[in-house]
């Protein structure tokens, strides 16, 4: 039997899902070196975002268990529930950047969310969905969040191309999963539970 021909381009890396009970994991134990990563990540969608921040809301968060189970999320929920223990390493780096420059916290948060929403926005283009019909748009969103939040994260990916192109492909898809997660996590990916009740 001819082994098979896995190729990764653009520094990206090839996965072989094939086979019973195969799935890629996300090791999370390379915190020291996430931490380099994150600051010029974080900095650059910071960057990319030219709306002059609002103040953040300070309604109390859902629980991220009761916000992956509205929003159906299937395939990253695993990751995210693993993200969630070292959220405080981008807590500290969004706050030191914030420190420097304020104002960039609420500004990096809406640059998330507004990620988001260029997403769910073609998805209800593409799906003809009218954005008044709460509905509509949670069932949208429900049957097609993990695409949504792989939209997110290639986004993401998408700033780090450039300024990180010289550092492991793994370690920087592990700072976006951190940026995502955290993006999650403060409910500016996906859609909050409480907005449908």
């Amino acid at each position: 039997m001819a082994g098979k021909d896995i190729r990764a381009d653009r520094g990206g890396l090839a996965y072989d899902g094939s086979g019973v009970g195969n799935k890629p994991t996300f090791n999370i134990n390379q915190t020291a070196r996430y931490r380099s990563l994150l600051n010029p990540l974080l900095e650059k969608i910071i960057d990319n975002y030219d709306q002059k921040p609002k103040k953040s809301d300070d309604n109390e968060l859902p629980d991220p268990m009761e916000k992956i189970e509205f929003n159906d999320v299937k395939v990253f929920g695993e990751e995210i529930n693993e993200c969630i223990s070292f959220l405080s390493v981008v807590e500290e780096q969004v706050d030191a950047i914030d420190d420097e420059e304020p104002g960039s916290k609420d500004k990096f948060l809406k640059a998330i969310h507004q990620n988001y929403k260029n997403h769910r926005r073609e998805l209800l283009i593409i799906n003809k969905a009218d954005p008044s019909k709460k509905e509509d748009v949670i069932s949208l969103v429900r049957s097609n969040a993990d695409n949504l939040i792989l939209s997110v994260s290639n986004t993401v990916i998408g700033f780090a191309e450039v300024d990180l192109h010289h550092c492991p492909v793994e370690d920087v898809q592990g700072a976006t999963s951190l940026i995502v997660c955290y993006g999650f996590v403060n409910c500016k990916i996906l859609e909050r539970p409480d907005d449908y009740k």
